[in-house]
């Protein structure tokens, strides 16, 4: 059985990430609250320090435990359940940002448990599933490109885009991994999409879109403090204000 940690390394650090600049904005709102109802600095850095205190420690020690122990406790012991247990079987790797990974029939996968929320109280689980592959150079040609063989197959959805196809499987509520998982393997060996090494992949294009999802990520930053490495305050705008600017 697979077996991950259940607070993940470093991962402290996320909401570190994130209580420090919410705590300093929040700290600034207050401190100004206070500053225009007394007329004092010494009062506004009070108030201000204070509740920039208050949020870290919230973050750290109600957010940090309940989300990383006790919540990812339960979603370990739910990808360890019967319904996993063909990936199990096939030697499939539970990561620890908790999706699987592994290789079947020569193909490199990877499985994403995925939880969304309706409403309060009320989610769908389901999974994604990705594979990796290769293909011959003259593969494509006249203005066709793999992103053409997307579309409606009887396991679901493909989305083929950068040696990568993923979908949601048609059964998505009771999957059967190993007819997914075959029949997409069919489906790539028809095409003549070949097995790929995903540190290959990774070399040829997960590291360039990664590169550029950074530099995308980067763009919509505002950097409100910083201090070499050792303190970053910042400000990430929301995707859809970026693509406005």
């Amino acid at each position: 059985m697979n077996k991950v940690p259940i607070i993940r390394k470093n991962s402290y650090k996320d909401y570190l990430n994130t209580s420090i600049p919410g705590g300093f904005f929040a700290g600034l709102i207050f401190g100004f609250i206070a500053l225009i109802n007394t007329n004092s600095f010494t009062y506004f850095l009070g108030v201000g320090g204070i509740t920039w205190f208050l949020i870290i420690l919230i973050y750290m020690l109600i957010g940090f435990p309940g989300e990383e122990y006790f919540k990812r406790k339960k979603r370990i012991a739910k990808l360890q359940s019967e319904k996993y247990e063909f990936l199990h079987a096939n030697h499939f790797e539970l990561h620890e940002d908790l999706y699987f990974h592994g290789k079947f029939n020569e193909y490199y996968f990877q499985v994403f448990p995925t939880t969304k929320w309706i409403k309060k109280g009320v989610s769908l689980d389901f999974d994604i599933i990705q594979a990796f592959y290769d293909f011959d150079n003259d593969r494509f040609g006249n203005k066709e490109n793999e992103q053409d063989l997307s579309g409606e197959y009887y396991l679901g959805n493909l989305d083929f885009k950068n040696k990568t196809v993923t979908y949601l499987p048609r059964d998505w509520e009771t999957p059967d991994f190993k007819e997914n998982l075959q029949g997409l393997t069919s489906i790539l060996k028809r095409e003549k999409l070949m097995p790929i090494e995903i540190g290959t992949w990774e070399n040829e294009i997960g590291n360039k879109l990664k590169k550029e999802k950074e530099e995308e990520e980067e763009s919509r930053t505002v950097h409100l403090i910083k201090i070499g490495k050792l303190l970053d305050i910042k400000y990430i705008k929301p995707e859809k204000l970026a693509a406005g600017k």
